[in-house]
């Protein structure tokens, strides 16, 4: 095992030549803060705490605010007794029925008609609620809409804001003030809150990809302030906040039946999303990662891994601006607004 850490933290990995941890450490008596690979374990407590105040909000907060906005109340289902053979083949074929309705109704001693019934009920037990929809998208857009303002006013008067040189000039004594310090510990602990609420929910089809993404989230932030990248990780943190609110609240007025608000939102959205996507991310912030970086500080082993995290994220941006451009072109040609989540068990932003 210590051969092992002594890899994974070696030196020609993480710093370019002529580098090394030492570069890193806190001065005593400094006023000034270099990044620890400690602080990341911060953030799982963290975690923790937000979802405790994610679950205290939306039970007291957005239900109400939910009911009152025009969400339907959730129609009473009809509870299912537990039985393996029926709900394997709900798992495999949902409520569809099929020439294996009579084999399965041998297995359970029931008729062809009690095995359809099960699965109807089985079937409204799984689909997510407009109301639990609606109070999650609150909470995302409470957060997302907080900690965007919250970046925009840390972020201001900082020179690497205006000037993204300033990134890696310095670099790695590069000092990250108490304010950024806690913008990137909460964005963090946010993530695992994220994961957190998907272990204890109930499981969805998309429930490996979603984990996945959220994990690789958190290794790629906690990359970044390892290596003290953390000046252009907050300006990639800023950019995808930009466009995620609007599109929370998008979907908050869907589920309370505002369509027109919703239309008006998802535009937003649209515009928000392109301009910070597809303009200011690629142009401004993927731009002084790969060549501003290159010219001041040069290439190194961790360097091209970050960078082929950023591409990743690019590349996604690109996949789900297809996919967001099918949803306006349903809501243009057919007047049939989707939402990027379906009404199902396998519901996934």
């Amino acid at each position: 095992m210590n051969s092992i850490s002594q890899y994974f933290w070696s030196e020609y990995f993480w710093f370019p030549s002529g580098y090394t941890w030492k570069d890193l450490e806190n001065a005593p008596g400094s006023k000034e803060y270099l990044p620890q690979t400690n602080d990341i374990l911060w953030s799982i407590p963290l975690g923790i705490l937000l979802l405790g105040i994610r679950y205290i909000f939306e039970q007291y907060l957005m239900t109400p605010l939910g009911y009152w906005c025009g969400v339907k109340r959730n129609k009473k289902t009809v509870p299912v007794t537990p039985n393996p053979v029926l709900e394997s083949h709900f798992e495999k074929n949902g409520i569809t029925s099929n020439n294996n309705l009579e084999s399965v109704a041998k297995q359970t001693d029931m008729t062809v008609r009690e095995v359809e019934r099960w699965l109807r009920n089985r079937k409204a037990q799984s689909v997510t609620s407009d109301i639990t929809k609606f109070r999650e998208c609150g909470w995302h857009f409470t957060f997302y809409l907080g900690i965007f303002v919250y970046g925009l006013v840390v972020l201001w008067d900082k020179n690497w804001f205006w000037t993204t040189s300033f990134c890696w000039t310095g670099w790695p004594k590069l000092n990250v003030p108490r304010e950024i310090y806690w913008y990137y510990m909460i964005e963090l602990s946010f993530y695992w809150c994220l994961v957190f609420s998907m272990v204890t929910e109930h499981k969805r089809k998309d429930f490996n990809q979603m984990i996945i993404h959220h994990v690789a989230t958190i290794l790629l932030m906690s990359f970044s302030w390892a290596t003290n990248f953390v000046r252009i990780g907050t300006l990639v943190l800023l950019t995808h906040d930009a466009a995620d609110f609007p599109m929370a609240a998008a979907k908050m007025m869907k589920y309370s039946g505002h369509k027109k608000a919703c239309e008006i939102l998802l535009g937003v959205f649209i515009v928000v999303w392109i301009l910070s996507r597809l303009v200011y991310y690629p142009f401004v912030a993927l731009y002084s990662a790969i060549i501003e970086a290159n010219q001041i500080v040069g290439s190194w082993f961790a360097h091209y891994v970050f960078i082929g995290l950023l591409l990743t994220l690019q590349i996604l941006h690109l996949i789900w601006t297809y996919m967001i451009a099918r949803i306006a072109y349903r809501s243009l040609v057919h007047d049939k607004l989707e939402d990027v989540r379906s009404d199902s068990e396998g519901d996934s932003d």
